[in-house]
């Protein structure tokens, strides 16, 4: 027997009118926010290259011309 079936014996035997909770999980929300974040977090990453690298070779330009 599952811990939730334990749990919702001893409740009906405390109180006969007994008590239901319902719990659900979405799994395609779960996935769609995981997704997302990890799209964000590889974006930020690469945003954050790209740019170091695009000032790397700004400098570079600007030290040549100087």
């Amino acid at each position: 027997m599952s811990k939730c079936k334990k749990a919702s014996n001893a409740v009906k035997a405390l109180h006969p009118s007994g008590a239901s909770v319902n719990v659900t999980v979405n799994v395609t929300n779960i996935v769609k926010y995981v997704s997302l974040a990890g799209v964000a977090i590889v974006g930020i990453i690469f945003g954050t290259k790209c740019y170091v690298e695009c000032s790397r070779l700004q400098k570079e330009t600007h030290t040549k011309e100087h």
